[in-house]
Parts: structure tokens; sequence; C-alpha cells
């Protein structure tokens, strides 16, 4: 038998044993006891309802005010929204996540059907992503508050600046309670109606198993009544309150009422919000349990009496033995690691077992704990090591190839100096703000310095020749994006017996794009197998290292969207074409570093 059924004999008995002997004392005080004890347990059953019942309206408090001191909520509804589709859904999903993350935090409300939707203030930019035409009910969290500006509790949640407006939606069967919100992070323009009005529910059906309502008896039940005395609910045991003057709604106890000729004992407190909580229990119940525990505790009183004086010496000392027992070997541990989990494993009752069992669970994962945590020092320690030996200052290259520069100069190697410089200027390039945009003259640039240090490598002639219907220094694309695609046309173009090639750049405007086109005199090249590359199928093509097409293709469409990107194709002469498509809505600024 578990702990617990012995731990409930032993007072049942000892507490029947008391009531029993004062039955004897007299007939009379027993039955005036008895009504004392259900009083009191009816009082106590009513203090109980009444603080589980303020610790739900707390929850819900507490669930407004987590929105009310989101930063990261409010953060988000600070944010501009449509420049960017990309920024925009993500603000989209990281507001829904921040939603949804503050009621998970309240399992007492979530596990229990509770919802809450917050209707965005129409004057916010957020609440542009969130009009219905775009948004999924039953999925979002969030929806315009221009949907519901005509509904009477949206206009009443917002007359309301401190308090809940509760009412009942019929059409749902919902309890529901709506608040203007606010947040204190919030750094947009002063809202009068504030961020927008969170619409917190619970299905009618379950508010008795939400505000955890104990009856007294078998026919007892409660009511809510609002703050102007309507009815939002009652138990559908209780006859119709609807009709009923509300003139017993204030903090009593024990006061009669008569409801469709049946008396009822009721009790009747306020809670927060306004809510008037009323319990109602019929006498005739009272009644009842009175006649049925009167006979069979005057029968057995005596027999309680010496079974429950007996049960409880036994009882006692057989669950606090191994409790006593436990508690002496965990005081004895001194260190963790030497402790004999054996000593841990003997017999007794259910519950000691399963407290021995955690317990050794527990002082093994400790001592895991403590060996991960040595070794992810020692790790770090090393990590921390190899980072200081693999520590290189790359200016100290570059100044380094600077005296190189200069050494060629002096003793008259021009074509050495030149490409010093040229290796130099690459270098410096690549590691200046890798991640910024820059104009096609600056990339050219670069690839000049590229096709200068080929030249002299291969004594090959390397031609670019550049043709664009808009200044060179209004196209922004992203580093090392044409370099690459010249470089496939000088390194597999022409071979080591050509003389040279020509490579073309052109760019033009479309109506809704810019082209950027990359073609050469060269071999060529299977133009249907570029393109499924960089689809990422699977075909017969060698790959270099360095910036390759796919890299060139996914960082286009990373910063101009998945309209953008590149393709190869053969044009009118016959010679293939890369060509680089970037969206006009989707075109970047340069980086202001530039």
């Amino acid at each position: 038998m578990s702990i617990t059924k012995r731990s409930f004999m032993i007072i049942f008995l000892i507490i029947s044993g008391i009531l029993l002997t004062l039955n004897i004392v007299t007939y009379v005080f027993f039955r005036h006891s008895i009504t004392e004890q259900l009083m009191n347990s009816y009082d106590s059953l009513v203090d109980a309802n009444n603080a589980l019942c303020r610790l739900f309206t707390q929850e819900v408090d507490q669930l407004t005010y987590l929105y009310t001191t989101d930063e990261e909520l409010g953060e988000l509804l600070s944010r501009p929204v449509g420049e960017d589709p990309l920024e925009d859904m993500h603000i989209k999903t990281s507001l829904n996540s921040r939603i949804a993350y503050n009621l998970n935090s309240q399992s007492a409300l979530s596990n229990n059907g509770f919802t809450s939707v917050l209707y965005l203030n129409p004057a916010l930019p957020a609440s542009a992503l969130f009009q219905p035409g775009v948004t999924t009910m039953h999925v979002s969290r969030l929806f315009s508050g221009e949907a519901v500006l005509e509904e009477e509790w949206y206009k009443n949640a917002l007359k309301h600046n401190t308090r809940q407006y509760i009412f009942v939606d019929e059409q749902d069967g919902r309890l529901c309670f709506a608040k203007k919100l606010q947040n204190s992070h919030y750094t947009g323009s002063y809202q009068k109606d504030g961020v927008g009005v969170l619409l917190c529910s619970i299905p009618a059906s379950r508010i008795s198993q939400i505000l955890s309502f104990h009856p007294l008896t078998a026919n007892s039940g409660f009511a809510l009544f609002g703050r102007d005395g309507s009815l939002l609910y009652q138990s559908d045991i209780l006859p119709d309150l609807s009709k009923r003057d509300t003139y017993f709604l204030s903090d009593t106890s024990h006061q009669d009422l008569s409801l469709n000729g049946s008396a009822f004992i009721y009790s009747s407190a306020e809670l927060d919000w306004g809510i008037q909580l009323l319990f109602l229990t019929p006498y005739g119940d009272i009644s009842q349990q009175l006649q049925s525990m009167m006979v069979p505790y005057l029968f057995c009183s005596f027999i309680f009496l010496a079974i429950g004086a007996l049960s409880s010496l036994l009882l006692s000392r057989s669950i606090t033995r191994p409790v006593v027992q436990l508690t002496k070997r965990i005081e004895s541990i001194e260190d963790t690691r030497n402790v004999d989990l054996a000593a841990f494993s003997g017999a007794g009752p259910l519950e000691i077992r399963h407290l021995n069992t955690s317990f050794t669970d527990l002082i093994r994962r400790v001592n895991r704990l403590n060996e991960q945590i040595r070794q992810s020092a020692e790790q770090r320690r090393v990590s921390e090591l190899r980072a200081l030996q693999a520590q290189m200052n790359p200016h100290f290259v570059l100044n380094a190839m600077n005296t190189v520069n200069s050494m060629a100069l002096m003793r008259g190697q021009d074509d050495i100096a030149a490409t010093v410089d040229s290796i130099a200027s690459l270098m410096r390039y690549s590691i200046t703000d890798p991640d910024q945009l820059v104009s096609i003259r600056t990339e050219i640039e670069n690839i000049r310095e590229y096709i200068s240090i080929y030249t002299l490598r291969f004594r090959q002639e390397i031609h670019l020749e550049i043709s664009t219907e808009r200044p060179e220094t209004d196209i922004f694309i992203p580093k090392f994006t044409l370099q690459p695609l010249v470089e496939n046309s000088i390194r597999h173009g022409i071979t080591r017996k050509d003389a040279g090639i020509t490579v073309f750049l052109r760019a033009w405007e479309e109506p809704d794009r810019l082209c950027v086109e990359v073609t050469d005199t060269g071999r060529g090249a299977d133009t249907d197998m570029l393109n499924a590359y960089l689809r990422y199928e699977n075909v017969n093509l060698k790959v270099s290292h360095g910036f390759g097409i796919r890299n060139v293709n996914e960082r286009i469409r990373l910063h101009f969207g998945d309209e953008s990107g590149l393709s190869f194709s053969t044009d009118k002469n016959g010679r293939i074409a890369a060509t680089l498509t970037i969206c006009k809505n989707k075109e970047s600024a340069p980086d202001q570093k530039n």
C-alpha cells in the first residue's frame, strides 16, 4: 500500500475518532458539531473556489502584463513594414511566435482551451500585415483591428483603460475578456488606443474545470455576474438566474435564498475585474448529509475510536521509519562522486523506492554534469590556445607586399611590381567589407587586376569590352559577382595554346528588371547542364574551388529576391551568355561605408 493511502487512513481515523467521541457526550452536541463542520467545510470550499477564481484572473492579468512588458514584441511592433517582403514575413512570423510563447508560458491557461488574440491598432504599420484577406483564422494569433472596429466589445474595451471588459460570445459559447493593450517598449508614435486590444476567451462548457470549482454537494453550483449585474455564466444544475434581481450580489456568507420554491444557502464574493462569484447549495442536500452521517457515526463511534488509536500508532511508525533512514543516508553524503548508490536500492514502500531511484538518477546526472564541465573547460582552453596560434593580421601581409612592390620598382622590375600591386589590390578588395554592395565600376576594376595577373602569368591576350546603358556607378551588386563569371570565361574559354580571348560585359534595362550579361569568344559550354547545376541537380560537371556560379546565384537571390538570379543561354552569335537578372523593385542601395 502506498504512503499516500496510509497517511489518508491515519488522518481519516483520527478525525473519525474525535468526532465519534464527541458524539458520545451528547446527541445534541453531535448534531450541532456536524452542522458546524459542514458549514466550515462550506466556507472552506467557498474560500478555496474564490482563491482559485482569483488565481485564474491573476493568470490572465499576468499574461496581459507579459504582453505589456515584452521587449521583443514592442520592438517588432515598432518596425516599419512594406519595404521588404522577406522582412515583413519575418516580422509577421516573429509576432505570432511572441504571442504564442507568452501564452504557452502560462500553462494553467493554455492547457484548458484558453485562447488569446491580439487585434492590432489599425494605426500601427504592423497592422497591415494582418489584414483579413492575408491572415488565416484559428491559425494566426494577431489580426488587424480594422476587422472589428464596429464590434461593440471592441469599442467598450477601448473605453476601459485599466480594466477588462467582460462579455459572453453567444455564437461560439465562450466567455471573453477584452482589454486595451499598451507596450512599454513600443517606440513608434504615441497611440491613444494603445498597440491593440487583447481578446482572451475560455469555453463556457469548461469554466467549471478551468476555475476548478469543487461543489459541496451534488446539487451545488456557482454563477458569475458582471460589473453591471449581468449574468455571465451559471452551472447547468442551478435554476435560471438571468432574470433574478441582483440584490444578493455583495460579499456575504451563509445567506438564505429561495429559488423556484427551493431553499438555498449562498455565499457571494467580489473578484478582480468587478466579477461577482455566487455559490449556491440546496438546504435539502445539507440535511441529507447530516442524516446519513448521524446514525452510522453514533453506532460506530466506540469501534472507530479504538481502531483509530491503534492504527495511528502502527501506521505512523511504518511510514516514518524508511523516511528517517533515507534522510540519514542523504545527510552522510560529502562528495557525490563517492556515493555508494547500492545503499539507495533497498526495499520499502512504493514512494520510498521511487524516491531512491530518483535520487540515484540525480547523483548520476550531477556527476555527468561535473565531468562535462571539466571537459568543456579543457576544450575551451585548447580552443583558445589554437585561436591565439592561428591569428594572423592580413594587414601585415599587405604591408609586406607593398614592400616587395617598392623593392621591385627600385630594381627596375616593373612587371613584378605591377603583379604584386595587383595581388595586393585583389587581397584588399576581398578582405574589406566582403558583404557590402559595390558598383559595377568597382567590380570591373577588380576584374582588370585579375586579368593583369593572368596575362603576366600565361602571356595571353585578354580583352575586356564593356557596354552599359546606365552609368557604371549607378548599378550595385555584391562583391565577387562578375569576377567569377569573367574568370570562368578565361579559364574554360581558351587553352594555353590559344592566343587570347575577348570578354564582353554588357548591362541594359528592361521595364521591370536590370540585366548584366557576360559573353566571350571562347569555346563555350553546355548551357542546359550549367542551368541544371544551378538548380542543384545531379550533373557531370567539374567544379573548382572559390566563388562558383552557385555561390553567385545564391547571393544574388538573397540580396534581390527569388525572382532575381543567374542563368545561362546562347546569344544570337552562338556564344554562351551568363546573365544576371536583378528585379528593379528589389534593387538595393550601396552600403553607407561606400
